[in-house]
């Protein structure tokens, strides 16, 4: 009889932990956070130097009991000096708490009353004070007159220091991240999360330049991209590797940071999709010919979106007019104005069903994002 003996290797796992010690000559382990982990031949190694307290994201195997490295990204993060938040929860009428992670460890602050608004004051200079008012947010009109001037832009993803210094150098904001356009207009166009380091900030920093803007004649637009939607609805696969740790660490599922109760998940779903602006529409991923034929004014469509914006992502995605943020022909994803996605994405618009749009909607230009 001829035996052979077979190695089971179990479904990879991805993790990131912190480095508590990496291989040496006499033992080829590394260990990431409580995980023990071999590394062989296979092991496919990002660019990073490993650092014992740096963060590491790490896909792995186990085999026959032993954790073996798939790939291994060491990431340029100290653990010890790692923040984020504040995540403000509302627990009850009246109680609202601040979820930290503030230099390796987990804070929750209560926010104080103050003339009828809820505050915290914050660690981070672009937002110096979190104001949040007890009633619900407003819901902003689709569509609103063009102002003297409007400047736009999109897929910041995170990236809170270009976006500032960008503002700051078009006078949008001053040297104290303040708001000082007066009554002019400045338009997000979808997916300011995912994949940046700053995600959190970025997003209250939006909403106080919104609150600020407002309160003299200004205005700031912020459009649900196919990336809000995507953490707002659980599908995470973009998360910077930070999140992923901090989440861990504060042990809360990162759907819950974003939910009904938080008060920028609740900010958040009170956005819209689709913004006109004066004689200019706009919407991060395209205006598709099937979206005009369901004959939905932008209202009727940031309403339809805004109850489909909770877990889980991916559902029904054959009817158009009941899946508009995860149809490939909504407004999230539509790509058919571009060649290189028409196989997916398709087909592409004709001269006429553009007209057809812009005719409808009495505009003159749609301005995509992602």
């Amino acid at each position: 009889l001829l035996f052979s003996i077979l190695s089971f290797a179990s479904e990879p796992v991805t993790c990131v932990g912190v480095i508590n010690s990496f291989p040496t000559d006499d033992k080829n382990l590394w260990i990431i956070g409580e995980h023990e982990i071999a590394q062989d031949k296979n092991t496919v190694f990002g660019d990073g130097i490993a650092v014992e307290g740096n963060l590491a994201k790490v896909t792995y195997v186990e085999e026959d009991g032993v954790k073996v490295a798939k790939e291994i990204r060491v990431l340029p993060i100290q653990a010890a000096t790692l923040s984020d938040g504040p995540y403000i929860i509302r627990k009850s009428k009246g109680i609202y708490v601040a979820i930290s992670y503030v230099d390796g460890k987990v804070l929750r602050e209560p926010l104080t009353l103050h003339e009828g608004m809820y505050e915290l004051t914050t660690r981070f200079p672009e937002v110096k004070k979190i104001r949040v008012n007890p009633n619900p947010p407003n819901i902003p009109s689709s569509t609103v007159e063009l102002p003297i001037k409007l400047l736009a832009i999109s897929d910041l993803e995170g990236h809170l220091d270009h976006l500032t210094a960008f503002l700051q150098k078009h006078g949008v904001i001053d040297e104290h991240y303040d708001w000082t356009w007066g009554t002019n207009h400045f338009l997000f166009n979808g997916d300011s999360v995912d994949r940046g380091s700053r995600v959190t900030e970025l997003l209250w920093f939006i909403r106080k330049l919104q609150q600020q803007a407002r309160r003299i004649g200004g205005d700031v637009h912020f459009i649900i991209g196919n990336h809000e939607a995507m953490i707002l609805c659980d599908d995470l696969r973009y998360l910077h590797p930070k999140y992923e740790f901090i989440i861990n660490e504060l042990n809360i599922p990162y759907p819950t940071l974003f939910n009904m109760t938080s008060v920028l998940g609740h900010w958040m779903r009170a956005q819209n999709a689709i913004v006109q602006v004066g004689p200019y529409l706009f919407v991060h991923a395209g205006y598709s010919p099937r979206l005009l034929e369901l004959n939905m004014s932008h209202s009727e469509l940031n309403s339809a979106i805004r109850k489909t914006l909770r877990p889980p992502a991916w559902g029904d995605r054959e009817n158009l007019k009941t899946s508009l943020a995860w149809h490939r022909q909504g407004p999230l994803w539509f790509r058919g104005y571009f060649n290189k996605h028409l196989e997916t994405y398709g087909p592409k618009p004709t001269s006429e069903e553009i007209d057809a749009i812009l005719e409808t909607h009495n505009a003159t230009a749609i301005f995509v994002g992602h």
